[in-house]
């Protein structure tokens, strides 16, 4: 029996998704899989950690990217700890993922970076103009 545990995102984009975890430094894969404890699972989106054991990115029916993993097993992990850790990770990659979509639809709308301050509480502040 498997214990992938499951975090919803409002990850849509699969190519901003992709480029944020590479931008973090993960190892990324395409439509593979990751291993759990009794198997693998097939996901659209991977980044490998221990043994092949990694996080996932499955694509659910309103299109929105979960992310799953399964390290039930993996030494010193407890799925507490790994929902824990996934809820951080995913919040880190949340944070990644909607600075580069606001930054590119401001690009597109014609807009320019002024400045981009990261805050005490975690928040982050962009500043945009455009010249008409």
């Amino acid at each position: 029996m498997s214990h992938y545990s499951r975090v919803k995102t409002k990850f849509h984009n699969k190519e901003a998704l992709v480029a944020c975890l590479q931008n973090l430094n993960y190892a990324v894969e395409t439509d593979t899989v990751i291993r759990g404890h009794h198997g693998e699972h097939t996901v659209d989106i991977a980044v490998k950690k221990r043994d092949g054991h990694g996080i996932g990115f499955v694509r659910g029916p309103d299109g929105t990217y979960d992310m799953v993993a399964d390290w039930w097993g993996v030494s010193g992990t407890d799925e507490r700890k790994m929902t824990q850790e996934l809820a951080v990770q995913a919040e880190t990659i949340q944070k990644a993922y909607a600075t580069r979509m606001v930054l590119e639809q401001a690009a597109r709308d014609g807009f320019e970076v002024v400045s981009q301050t990261d805050a005490q509480d975690g928040s982050l502040r962009i500043v945009v103009r455009r010249w008409k």
